[in-house]
């Protein structure tokens, strides 16, 4: 702002900006949010059919969904897989985030390098090379696969983010006074690095539930007759039958995301300045 602008024209200014940012900013986050906004009214439609705009109005998609076993046990098998990937992630993204905290060592980049690889190589490509290696071991057809695979997907999210709150919130010269009062590993790691990483692991670990709750290329790879997530079914179905029972699922993945966020805020609100 020019100082020698009076405040009622620097005031008209920065409202006149605001309105300039808004106008280019409503097209890009209606584009955004225009599919997902339609999925729920598709789910409430009264036809057999997914169609738009939709017959109003009925919850027999839901209905149906709720009552159908293949599809109950599709989303039962997302949820332990994502539950896995996730506890994986986080144990793996954590200790090699802790574990390069302030460390500096030749090879370095490289090894950061190897942990974010996934978040790079093409799905298709882990998914082809996870078949190869996990046929030949016969661990082909279960969720705990499928969902160790996934563990392996999302720990560069949990990395990332733990990395990111160690950077921000741990002090070195904490590690070292506790190490020189004579705390052992456990401990340092307990009271010393445990409180600095909870923001960034509740961060990874949300992130890394959606990114497995809704991964279907190495599912799809992956899959058994009783370990067929729900995104892999939902894809399947999209090829032969085109029941409104896919928008009743898809309406699954709006919530849960919509329930991610309310974590998050009320995390960051309850978070100490």
């Amino acid at each position: 702002m020019d100082p020698s602008e009076s405040p009622p024209v620097a005031a008209r200014r920065s409202r006149r900006g605001d309105a300039l940012l808004i106008a280019a900013c409503a097209p890009v986050l209606l584009f955004l949010v225009l599919p997902s906004l339609i999925i729920v009214p598709m789910a409430l439609t009264r036809g057999q059919m997914i169609q738009f705009p939709p017959i109003w109005i009925s919850i027999h998609a839901f209905t149906d969904y709720l009552h159908d076993p293949q599809w109950m046990r599709s989303t039962a098998v997302s949820f332990q897989v994502a539950a896995l990937a996730v506890a994986v992630g986080g144990v793996t993204g954590s200790l090699a985030a802790i574990a390069l905290h302030g460390r500096r060592f030749r090879g370095r980049g490289l090894l950061a390098g190897v942990i974010l690889a996934p978040i790079v190589v093409p799905l298709v490509v882990l998914a082809l090379g996870d078949y190869l290696l996990l046929a030949e071991l016969h661990l082909i057809g279960g969720w705990a696969t499928i969902g160790l695979v996934h563990g392996m997907l999302v720990t560069p999210y949990v990395f990332i983010s733990v990395q990111t709150s160690l950077a921000a919130e741990l002090d070195p010269a904490l590690i070292r006074s506790a190490r020189s009062l004579g705390a052992g590993p456990v401990s340092v790691l307990y009271h010393v690095y445990w409180p600095a990483i909870r923001p960034g692991l509740l961060t990874g670990g949300v992130l890394s539930f959606a990114v497995s709750f809704d991964e279907v290329v190495i599912a799809l790879f992956l899959q058994g007759p009783n370990a067929t997530t729900l995104p892999v079914r939902m894809f399947t179905s999209i090829q032969y039958e085109l029941t409104p029972k896919i928008a009743a699922s898809a309406s699954l993945f709006l919530a849960l995301a919509l329930l991610a966020l309310m974590v998050q805020a009320l995390a960051a609100r309850r978070r100490p300045a």
